[in-house]
C-alpha cells in the first residue's frame, strides 16, 4: 500500500504544479482540486469551491506552500501525503 500512496502523492503533486503554473497565486484562487479516483489518480478542478474533506474537496491553497527561496507557492508534499492516508491507511 505505500507504494500506491507515494505514487498518488506523486501524481497530485504534478497536478497541483500544473495548475500552479496557470494560476500563480493560490491564495486568492477560488479554485479547489476534487479527488474523482484516488487510486486512479483522477483529478479535476472546480470553482468557486473550498476545501470539503468529507467530499474529496481540497481548496488549492490549502494543498501549497511558500518557498522560502523563491517566494512562490509550490506544491505541499507534506499535507498530499496525509490526504493519500485517508485512502491507503
Amino acid at each position: 500500500m505505500e507504494k500506491e500512496a507515494q505514487e498518488f502523492v506523486e501524481a497530485l503533486c504534478r497536478f497541483v504544479e500544473q495548475e500552479l503554473q496557470r494560476d500563480p497565486d493560490p491564495i486568492y484562487s477560488q479554485k479547489a482540486v476534487k479527488i474523482a479516483d484516488a487510486r486512479n489518480h483522477l483529478f479535476r478542478i472546480v470553482e468557486p469551491a473550498r476545501t470539503d474533506e468529507a467530499e474529496d474537496l481540497y481548496a488549492l491553497a490549502d494543498l501549497c506552500r511558500l518557498d522560502e527561496e523563491t517566494m512562490e507557492a509550490v506544491p505541499n508534499r507534506g499535507r498530499l501525503l496525509r490526504i493519500a492516508r485517508n485512502y491507503w491507511d
